[in-house]
């Protein structure tokens, strides 16, 4: 499979690097020569230094031969007129663009440009942080089978009843429809087997039916309410700040946002209903922490475009009272960074822009796809069709590739947390879990017996 990928930034350097290591050739173009070199010296694909959207380096990248092209500069100009050129003097089956701005996605031109996937990160930010932010402790909240299953990841605090304990002892204690779909420690994912012990400081993802894994979880958090948060104070006014502001007044939250730009904060308020509006911009910012109560705070979310104020700000709210604290990284490296320092919750839009063209990518009965913690894993969901190998008998006869665990399945409206005497049933949804190492095997089965292309 051949794919064009346009701008080497954080999205595209991501994208291409998990593309090239499931086998695929990829071209990665962008007019940065630091960005290029870059990607030469680090991953195995092929780069073209110059303008995305030139008709003459496209060709030079091979745009006649393409199945598909990715474009994910930073301008959404460009990142529409590189569809277009694909659309024109090329026919490239499938065309992505990331777009930043809102209004693009609102208007007709979308579809005369003929674009299959628009990708807007602050709208894919927005919804990761609207499933995350009613389940204290929630690190990542990931939805398959149309919310009927989650994934939730969250920590395994000092004191948790989790600490110290089997898998099989906790399969003896909670409920047969959850398990333990993954364990990240020490820099590492562990897809897990009966006999591993979570320890402290582990970050875990539960896997199960929605409500019975929400139940379970509350008392996990010391019987801590889910629900929304109501009391939450956003520090940047931008796209980010502005949408998430706008969707919590939707579910009857009031939240209070601060801006230091005059020209953002008047757009803010006469564009919002509930919201508290505040412009501040003189030092030190504890003083308008500390007049808002920052300690009465459920949430304090750190949302601007700079990410290292965004980690400072949300400890420093934290050290004030703040009982949840959430920090925008664009930086994919610096996520496990961001948690050690004691963020509570890292939201990557660049991450969630991965995920999305991902899940796009492996198309056809690919229902979901989620990254895990330094790309080290995967969850998807996909449809086992009559001439899987996954329909052929038992879990455990299965020919699976190792590291490679079926988490869950929707059958009609019910959820099944598998066994190993489980047998997976043509029309189901299975959630599988893989490592990295994994997934180039599992694909391959997939591609083949699934028909994903």
């Amino acid at each position: 499979m051949s794919i064009i990928v346009i701008g080497a930034g954080e999205v595209g350097y991501n994208v291409a690097k998990k593309l090239s290591l499931e086998g695929k050739e990829i071209v990665v173009i962008d007019r940065d020569e630091d960005r290029i070199r870059r990607v030469s010296e680090t991953l195995d694909v092929h780069t073209l230094l110059g303008n995305g959207s030139n008709l003459s380096v496209l060709k030079e990248a091979g745009i006649d031969k393409a199945d598909m092209i990715i474009a994910v500069t930073n301008s959404d100009e460009v990142n529409m007129t590189c569809c277009l050129v694909a659309s024109t003097q090329a026919i490239v089956p499938v065309k992505i663009a990331r777009l930043r701005d809102r209004e693009y996605l609102d208007s007709k031109l979308l579809e005369k440009l003929d674009i299959d996937l628009v990708i807007n990160p602050d709208s894919e930010t927005v919804e990761h942080l609207l499933r995350i932010l009613p389940i204290p402790g929630a690190r990542d909240v990931v939805e398959f089978a149309s919310g009927r299953i989650l994934a939730v990841g969250m920590f395994v605090e000092k004191n948790s009843p989790l600490s110290g304990r089997t898998l099989e002892e906790l399969g003896s204690t909670y409920p047969e429809g959850i398990i333990v779909a993954a364990i990240y420690r020490d820099g590492s994912v562990i897809i897990p087997r009966g006999r591993d012990k979570l320890l402290q400081g582990d970050l875990v993802y539960f896997l199960g039916e929605r409500e019975l894994l929400l139940r379970i979880l509350s008392p996990l958090l010391g019987g801590t309410k889910i629900g929304p948060p109501s009391r939450v104070m956003i520090l940047g006014g931008g796209n980010l700040g502005f949408l998430l502001a706008h969707s919590l007044e939707s579910r009857g939250i009031s939240p209070k946002i601060v801006e230091t730009d005059p020209e953002r904060c008047e757009f803010l308020a006469s564009r919002l209903r509930r919201s508290v509006v505040l412009k501040w911009d003189v030092e030190p910012y504890e003083e308008l922490m500390r007049e808002q109560n920052i300690r009465d705070m459920d949430v304090f979310l750190a949302l601007t475009e700079d990410e290292e104020k965004n980690i400072l700000f949300a400890l420093l709210a934290k050290t004030m009272g703040a009982r949840r604290v959430v920090s925008a990284v664009h930086r994919i490296s610096l996520i496990p960074m961001a948690y050690k320092t004691g963020v509570d919750v890292v939201v990557s839009p660049s991450l969630l822009a991965v995920n999305r063209i991902l899940q796009y990518v492996r198309k056809g009965k690919v229902l979901n796809v989620a990254v895990l913690p330094e790309e080290q894993a995967e969850m998807i969901e996909t449809v086992a069709m009559e001439t899987s190998d996954l329909v052929k008998g038992p879990i455990r006869e299965l020919d699976l590739p190792r590291g490679v665990l079926v988490g869950a399945i929707l059958r009609g409206d019910q959820v099944i947390i598998p066994r190993g005497d489980t047998q997976i049933l043509p029309g189901d949804k299975v959630t599988l879990v893989t490592s990295s190492y994994s997934l180039r095997q599992l694909e391959k089965l997939l591609m083949v017996k699934l028909e994903y292309w």
